[in-house]
């Protein structure tokens, strides 16, 4: 009889621990993604397993979180760009709707917050948020 009210009490106890767990999603590593912004807390980390340039793309695994600053030049197929940055090009995944509805021009400068996508022996970026910088 008495484990109830124990089972009862431990419940109570932990319940008010489990909204600060509410914002975290395993393996999350782009919050803007997710409709957060920059500067609005939360917790942030680059590990060394982190991709900030189009070269590092070709020796990542897939999955490795990126974030790539540069220009988008051309289209390669419907949802698929060529991305250029200071160290070489890299073909990334951009979901129309990743655009919301803004113009990039190769002259425009973005920011891409995605993860490696290892396609039978090819690597690209899958991007989940695309960020004008400078038009």
């Amino acid at each position: 009889m008495r484990v109830i009210p124990a089972l009862l009490l431990a419940i109570a106890l932990a319940a008010p621990a489990a909204p600060a767990f509410a914002d975290f999603v395993p393996g999350d590593h782009h919050p803007e993604a997710r409709g957060h912004k920059p500067g609005h807390g939360g917790f942030h980390s680059r590990g060394a397993a982190y991709v900030t340039s189009a070269a590092q793309v070709a020796g990542a695994y897939d999955d490795t979180p990126c974030e790539l600053v540069g220009h988008i030049i051309n289209q390669v197929s419907y949802d698929r760009y060529t991305f250029k940055d200071k160290s070489g090009t890299v073909v990334v995944d951009i979901d129309r709707k990743k655009f919301r509805g803004q113009e990039v021009t190769p002259r425009t400068v973005v920011r891409l917050l995605g993860e490696v996508d290892s396609n039978h022996g090819r690597r690209e970026v899958d991007v989940d948020y695309l960020e004008i910088i400078r038009r």
